[in-house]
């Protein structure tokens, strides 16, 4: 489909990644059926939402963010559990490794969790090496076992979102990037693409890694996004490695791993500041990522690495979510820096966003309020 056949539509969501499509999902559930989605690339997904580990984490430090990721994991079962189609979602657990003051603050994260609901275990070192052997040795204090983490497919996810929001009445446009807006008196009237302007008063900037230009190319309030480029290694295959372990994130020392067909899934947690590109690998990171390993994860010395890929995660100043009405620019709203969470909470994301836009800009989208990155901007001593 065109650009140029699609004239207005009452909410124009830019981005169809997990974050636009999610919201476009719950738009369209809750009765708004002239959406439209606009996808710059040829297919959705091509940047953060299709180049991550695609793991479900629920026990996160901020409680904001916890509380949608345990809504997003319910979601995320509940949809798989729907479609009877075994590996959608394999709830293998996870197994979070600390050590000193981070240890202490796992535990009370899991506390939280368990308060809320889900269960969250602690374990001592010699139980979590009962778990998985291979962490015989590691340096860590202690461990929190969450039975219901697990790992999606995320290119399932993606397409359940876009499907039914389709079948509901949105449309989805690909290979088709935004130029420009049409604004007047302070309110949007236009996203304008290549083929022509698209009217439309309410535009939903789900931009991932750029979604910080799309607000500046908007006029919006000056949200300063960062992308940082991170790495994933996968090895060959390990005879060692049972597929039924848990993901395993040592949440000191900042590395995880996964089983990923019959070898591991890995990730040293780089963090480079990278412009909104596709990135390069840089192969300095296998390097990087064997020092991590030698010296935290002794079990994993030697692995062969057999391919890398590169993807980016973007966060807000605060690294808390950007989801609400613009501050400056009436009819624009934000669904942006969800750093490495959007898998696990996006199903909770969409119903949040869709909510607010449906109640009106007189809402605040409170913790994750973009008018709170202004304020900081304003008061820096704040």
């Amino acid at each position: 489909m065109h650009a140029q056949r699609v004239r207005s539509a009452e909410v124009i969501i830019i981005g169809a990644g997990l974050a636009g499509a999610a919201t476009a999902f719950f738009l369209t559930q809750r009765g708004v059926r002239d959406v439209l989605l606009l996808e710059g690339e040829v297919v959705p997904g091509a940047h953060a939402s299709g180049r991550n580990a695609a793991m479900v984490r629920q026990v996160v430090p901020d409680p904001e963010v916890a509380a949608l990721a345990r809504q997003g994991a319910a979601f995320i079962r509940q949809a798989a559990e729907a479609q009877h189609q075994p590996g959608l979602y394999r709830q293998t657990g996870s197994l979070l490794l600390a050590s000193g003051p981070d240890w202490e603050s796992l535990q009370l994260d899991a506390e939280v969790a368990e308060q809320a609901g889900t269960a969250a275990e602690c374990l001592t070192p010699s139980e979590t090496a009962g778990r998985v052997p291979i962490l015989q040795g590691a340096e860590f204090d202690g461990a929190v076992w969450c039975p219901s983490d697990g790992v999606v497919d995320v290119a399932w996810l993606l397409a359940y979102y876009l499907e039914h929001a389709q079948r509901a009445g949105a449309q989805l446009l690909t290979d088709c990037p935004v130029t420009g807006f049409g604004v007047r008196s302070g309110r949007i009237t236009s996203v304008i693409t290549r083929d022509g302007p698209i009217h439309g008063e309410v535009a939903v900037n789900a931009g991932g890694a750029w979604a910080g230009e799309v607000g500046r190319l908007a006029g919006a309030a000056p949200v300063a996004l960062t992308a940082y480029r991170r790495h994933l290694f996968v090895t060959g295959p390990l005879d060692w490695v049972a597929p039924t372990w848990p993901f395993v994130w040592d949440v000191t020392h900042q590395l995880y791993f996964r089983p990923e067909s019959s070898g591991l899934l890995l990730c040293p947690c780089d963090e480079v500041p990278w412009p909104p590109e596709l990135p390069p690998v840089d192969p300095a990171m296998a390097e990087f990522l064997a020092e991590k390993v030698t010296k935290h994860l002794p079990g994993l010395t030697s692995i062969p690495l057999l391919r890398s890929w590169a993807g980016l995660r973007t966060f807000a100043p605060d690294r808390r979510f950007v989801v609400g009405w613009d501050p400056v620019l009436a009819g624009f709203f934000w669904v942006a820096g969800l750093g490495g969470h959007g898998v696990t909470v996006s199903g909770a994301l969409g119903a949040l966003a869709s909510n607010l836009i449906l109640a009106g800009p007189k809402n605040s989208a409170g913790p994750f309020d973009p008018a709170r990155l202004l304020a900081t901007r304003e008061h820096p001593d704040k």
